[in-house]
């Protein structure tokens, strides 16, 4: 009896999800408003790569990109050797 009653309830409570599904795709979506003021959003691009030198080890390094200008902020690149020294 008490599973019953579980089986029920949970039943009820996906057929009103199902509803308000349904329901919020009828009405109209409100359109996205960019903000104006925001300042400077997204200027600068981060990649960071690395490459394996077979057993040997491996090199790695990022660069920084200003977007706005094109420019190279800052880069880096690193030898990561595996041989004892």
């Amino acid at each position: 009896m008490k599973a019953d009653l579980f089986t029920k309830t949970m039943l009820a409570i996906i057929a009103v999800l199902l509803f308000l599904n349904l329901i919020s795709g009828l009405l109209p979506a409100r359109q996205a408003v960019a903000q104006q003021d925001a300042g400077p959003v997204n200027r600068y691009q981060i990649s960071a790569w690395a490459a394996s030198i077979g057993t040997y080890g491996h090199h790695s390094g990022y660069f920084v990109v200003d977007t706005v200008t094109g420019k190279v902020v800052d880069k880096k690149e690193e030898e990561h050797s595996l041989t004892p020294r």
